[in-house]
């Protein structure tokens, strides 16, 4: 089969590898999209701490169900499904408490084992969440992003009439204001430094500003106090230093980016302003079925910039890589 393989620094081609075979309690799943994720730089750019090559990337995806050997299971051949790609311990204290998506010895498909940008992929068959037969399988690879935004709000909390702040207009940027929407925030607003980022925001319907000018229109919306709810999803050090100085006295700011290094956070606002800092990691399993309710409502088609077969792989990544658009899609099933 064709997989897209991460072969040393840089290096990202469609390479012929042998087809997985499934034991018992496995899946072997027909991929049919798989989306590129900013951690996928990291890997092909060979800084990841934990991916070696050569290594099948690719943790966003969704296909068919080819063969499964998992009795009692209610999948079936031919079942359209997502991936849920972590990989946890079931032993350390987060795995014991019903917290295994911070297992303390956390790993993913396309990280840490062969991962779904290839043409099949063998997983637990609970690994594995139905989705909607008439969801196109690109809808299905957002699932993953869309994941990581139902669990950032889920550690977020805000109450009626509340205006909520996204900081960063990328992906998960977008979806996340995308979910504080749908759960009811009576206005959301996004920002960014890019102009592209803030017209494709515009264009799915939210309320887009630029981050120059993001503080002195959060303090004439609400006359200097602050703004309720505040989603960090930029992880630049620039934004963990502001992002405090957007909230209100007793507000919740959610840290849904992954910083890649210890950023310098204004604690005495913390103190003084009485705030409460949530982190996120990843999601968990009821964040993929929530994910997938939501979907349906959500312009997410208009996130997708382009979608490539797997032949064009090298080609997609290095564009991706370039910051051109927003999510793009890999098709291994053509």
């Amino acid at each position: 089969m064709l997989a897209a393989r991460y072969l040393g620094p840089n290096r990202l081609e469609p390479v012929e590898v042998p087809a997985p075979s499934i034991e018992t309690g496995d899946a072997l799943v027909r991929i049919k999209a798989c989306g590129f994720c900013g951690s996928d730089i990291g890997i092909v750019s060979g800084v990841h701490p934990r991916a070696r090559a050569p290594l099948t990337i690719g943790h966003e995806c969704s296909g068919i169900v080819a063969e499964i050997a998992a009795p009692g299971t209610d999948l079936a051949p031919g079942d359209s499904v997502v991936v849920f790609p972590l990989i946890t311990c079931g032993q350390c204290n987060a795995c014991r408490t019903g917290f295994s998506h911070v297992c303390s010895r956390l790993r993913l498909y396309g990280f840490d084992a062969e991962g779904g940008m290839a043409e099949f992929l063998r997983v637990p068959s609970a690994s594995l969440l139905k989705l909607p037969r008439d969801m196109p399988h690109e809808i299905g690879a957002l699932i993953e992003p869309l994941a990581v935004a139902v669990h950032g709000l889920n550690r977020a909390s805000w109450t009626e009439g509340a205006l909520a702040v996204v900081i960063g207009a990328g992906p998960i940027g977008l979806l996340t204001a995308l979910v504080a929407r749908a759960r009811g925030i009576r206005r959301v607003l996004i920002s960014d430094v890019l102009d592209s980022r803030l017209a494709l925001a515009r264009d799915i319907g939210l309320e887009a500003l630029p981050a120059r000018s993001l503080k002195a229109s959060v303090d004439d919306l609400t006359n200097g106090e602050g703004v309720e709810l505040v989603l960090e999803c930029a992880g630049t050090a620039a934004t963990a230093r502001t992002m405090t100085d957007l909230a209100r006295p007793r507000a919740t700011v959610v840290n849904v980016s992954v910083f890649k290094k210890p950023a310098e956070v204004d604690l005495q606002a913390i103190n003084f302003k009485e705030l409460t800092l949530a982190g996120t990691r990843v999601y968990e399993r009821r964040d993929f079925e929530t994910a997938i309710a939501l979907a349906k409502d959500l312009p997410l088609q208009k996130l997708i910039s382009n979608s490539f077969p797997l032949q064009q792989v090298s080609e997609a990544y290095a564009r991706f890589a370039a910051g051109e658009g927003c999510k793009f899609l890999i098709r291994p099933g053509g």
